[in-house]
């Protein structure tokens, strides 16, 4: 599954396109690289994503066959850590 999709179907970003431009403005890295929209997931992999006032990091826990609501799409990931992004300090 693309990362943008996963990103899109488990809640974390509510359209598709927006999941696709935080990769290419390099504010969603994979196992600590850079991520492409395209590049694929899988269970175990964690997640660094910016969204410019705050940061999450997750690890993948499963994959999602369908889109769900935030709250529903917690069952597919487990949250390490949230916090302030330093982008604008």
């Amino acid at each position: 599954m693309r990362l943008d999709v996963f990103l899109k179907r488990v809640g974390i970003c509510k359209q598709r396109a927006l999941a696709k431009d935080l990769c290419e403005k390099g504010r969603v890295r994979m196992d600590g690289g850079r991520a492409k929209a395209g590049k694929g997931v899988a269970p175990g992999r964690t997640l660094d994503i910016d969204f410019g006032r705050k940061t999450l990091k997750i690890e993948i826990i499963g994959l999602p066959e369908r889109n769900y609501r935030t709250k529903d799409g917690e069952a597919f990931y487990r949250i390490i850590e949230t916090g302030e992004s330093d982008l604008f300090s």
